[in-house]
């Protein structure tokens, strides 16, 4: 199995949040769960890559997004297709489906997590979103 960078990992959890409907206060909490349970410096230096490339927004811009009454996920359109290219998820795929699709290439990719708090995050919230809509979460 190849192990995933600790960007890739932080970037799926994002991804996971934006398809469970976070709200700001979600965005903020997992930030900051995120940042105490991998570290401060190696959470952060992954968290600058994904700014740097594009693939998420930082928590300043999600606040003045947010304030501003946009919407304000932290992972951008860069970065969902980024999860779909590194998990050969379909773009067009059912949005409601997502997670469902998301766990099945996760546990078929031959990738690893590293980062037990991101493994845990994703996988809790396929869990969760599953009994939240249990006839529409399997395509």
């Amino acid at each position: 199995m190849k192990e995933m960078e600790d960007k890739e990992q932080i970037l799926i959890a994002y991804y996971a949040q934006y398809y469970k409907g976070a709200d700001f206060d979600d965005i903020k909490q997992l930030d900051r769960h995120l940042s105490k349970e991998i570290g401060d410096e190696r959470y952060a230096k992954a968290v600058k890559e994904l700014e740097d490339e594009g693939l998420i927004f930082g928590m300043k811009q999600v606040e003045a997004r947010e304030k501003a009454g946009e919407d304000s996920p932290m992972t951008t359109n860069n970065g969902m297709l980024y999860v779909h290219n590194i998990l050969n998820l379909q773009s067009e795929t059912v949005e409601e489906h997502q997670l469902n699709y998301l766990e099945n290439h996760l546990k078929t990719s031959n990738l690893k997590f590293t980062l037990e708090p991101v493994e845990t995050y994703v996988y809790k919230t396929i869990r969760e979103q599953a009994q939240k809509k249990p006839n529409e979460n399997s395509p």
